[in-house]
């Protein structure tokens, strides 16, 4: 490989400068080699490139400048220079990369980095392929699949940057190349109409957002039918009233009409009632006047969301649709971020309780049937993971996967383009970053405090980033890197519609006049 220049001035053990063959510059991102003092080589990584001509400097004025243009072309080039930096990620030994520990030697010859060096590093026989290196086309980039998924992930960007195409790159290698289980949560129903790259769709398992409210804990089921945390007193005849028709072995709809009832004997009573406690003991109470406009709430919150939600109810439980070496999207579409916050809590607590418990090969048989799919590893994706991992119980339950799943085989992985609004605990877990374009310097300093692998030179990178193009850093790749992410080639209903190609379809049918 032909030099592509030398080092310059002051180096370290983690960068260097060198000045460039005005011929051969290489591109910003570009892996390059050079010697350090023990005579090992050193990859880097270009991180700036500067070009400027002795003849044409700031300090000269415009008139200086014409005149010295118009002189010999040759003369020009010769006074050409090109500097760039690079940032130093290590020695290379056998294709693994380990820690540079003596300064870059001054004088050393830069080259850039054979191709074959790079294949060893960024190819990965058990990885999901994304895309190539947006310096090198050539070198595909894989990423290892057991860190992605047990050490976590997070996908982030502006809206339109490109992160459901990663999402579908994902899904579609784990259950299609590794037979994998992956649950992904999908808030909008945007993923309903999802292809594989093969053109097939076995191995898509559809799940309309179904409970079975018997099977909540009371604090879940006040927060289901809309109850405020702050209201105490109607938290406390709900949950009273709920673990008193738990007791009654019924389900669904049935479950949801007969807490109705309760509620209804109550405000009609005023006095004694009886109610089962969730120990399940019998107990009294004395519902006075004061109880009478908290149980008239309690009974609206009830019927409204009976009113609004009753399809939530009519479907088989969610944990025993959800099925192993399969692509489960669970379409939340239609109910409000609380609602969905419950259901999710109330799927997350199962999944890891029940892996936990096959695992540790405890209730085996019960597991198996009530939730199939934790009989082996999975992978839970969020899409628009801010509604979630922002705080209550489901940002709970997230926060325990991400410190515990790893143990169990439990996976997360968090897509948003809203990184400030999601809890730092959680976003810290995710250890692999795919970082696609973000703009806001708010959010870019967010992901960098998150995250101890984006340093300070790496935010410009975020910021000049082209669309669906990312900078992925974390153990799922060797080192960090640019990636040109390659497009889906199946089909899914996340892309942006073409607003001036169904204007143009309207015109079509009539005249413009006629429309009008």
């Amino acid at each position: 490989m032909d030099p592509v220049g030398f080092v310059l001035g002051e180096s370290s053990i983690t960068e260097f400068r060198f000045a460039v063959n005005p011929k051969n510059v290489p591109k910003f991102g570009e892996y390059v080699l050079a010697e350090n003092r023990d005579e090992k080589e050193v990859l880097g990584i270009v991180r700036n490139v500067t070009n400027f001509n002795r003849l044409l400097e700031e300090t000269f004025g415009f008139d200086y400048a014409i005149k010295n243009i118009n002189i010999s072309k040759k003369v020009l080039e010769r006074n050409e220079i090109v500097i760039a930096s690079a940032k130093t990620l290590g020695v290379i030994e056998d294709g693994k990369i380990i820690p540079n520990r003596v300064p870059i030697k001054p004088n050393s010859t830069v080259k850039l980095a054979d191709e074959e060096i790079l294949h060893k590093i960024f190819k990965n026989s058990v990885g999901v392929e994304l895309g190539n290196l947006v310096a090198r086309e050539k070198i595909k980039v894989a990423l290892d699949l057991n860190q992605l998924i047990l050490r976590h992930f997070a996908i982030l960007s502006v809206t339109g940057g490109g992160k459901s195409n990663v999402v579908c790159l994902i899904a579609n290698e784990i259950v299609r190349k590794f037979g994998g289980s992956v649950i992904l949560i999908d808030p909008h129903g945007e993923y309903a109409g999802f292809v594989f790259e093969d053109g097939k769709e076995n191995g898509k398992n559809v799940i309309p957002a179904g409970i079975r409210p018997e099977r909540l804990e009371p604090w879940e089921f006040c927060s289901l039918v809309g109850v405020d945390k702050d209201a105490s007193v109607q938290r406390m005849h709900l949950e009273r009233i709920f673990t008193t028709v738990k007791r009654e072995k019924l389900s669904g709809r049935e479950f949801m009409w007969r807490v109705l009832e309760i509620a209804e004997d109550w405000i009609g009573t005023q006095g004694e009632i009886e109610y089962v406690d969730s120990t399940g003991a019998v107990r009294t109470a004395r519902i006075s006047r004061e109880d009478l406009n908290p149980l008239y709430r309690v009974k609206e919150y009830v019927a409204t969301f009976m009113r609004r939600y009753e399809d939530l109810l009519t479907q088989r439980d969610m944990l025993a649709n959800l099925k192993e070496s399969s692509l489960n999207i669970v379409n939340l579409s239609g109910f409000d971020e609380e609602q969905m916050r419950v259901v999710v809590a109330y799927l997350l607590r199962n999944i890891l309780i029940g892996r936990i418990s096959y695992v540790r090969n405890k209730n085996r048989e019960f597991w198996s049937n009530a939730c199939p799919i934790i009989k082996k590893p999975l992978l839970m994706i969020f899409e628009e993971a801010h509604i979630f991992a922002t705080k209550g119980d489901v940002a709970l339950w997230m926060s325990r996967i991400a410190r515990e799943g790893r143990k169990f085989g439990i996976g997360i992985g968090i897509v948003s383009q809203r990184p400030k609004r999601i809890s730092e605990d959680i976003l810290s877990q995710c250890n692999t970053k795919i970082v696609l374009r973000i703009v806001e310097p708010n959010d870019q300093r967010y992901v960098q405090q998150a995250s101890e692998q984006i340093s300070e030179d790496l935010l410009s990178d975020i910021a000049s980033l082209g669309v669906g193009e990312a900078v992925i850093v974390g153990p799922a790749i060797k080192i960090p890197a640019a990636v040109k992410i390659r497009r889906f080639q199946g089909h899914y209903g996340g892309r942006d519609l073409d607003v001036l190609s169904e204007w143009k379809s309207k015109i079509s049918e009539g005249s413009l006049e006629d429309l009008l």
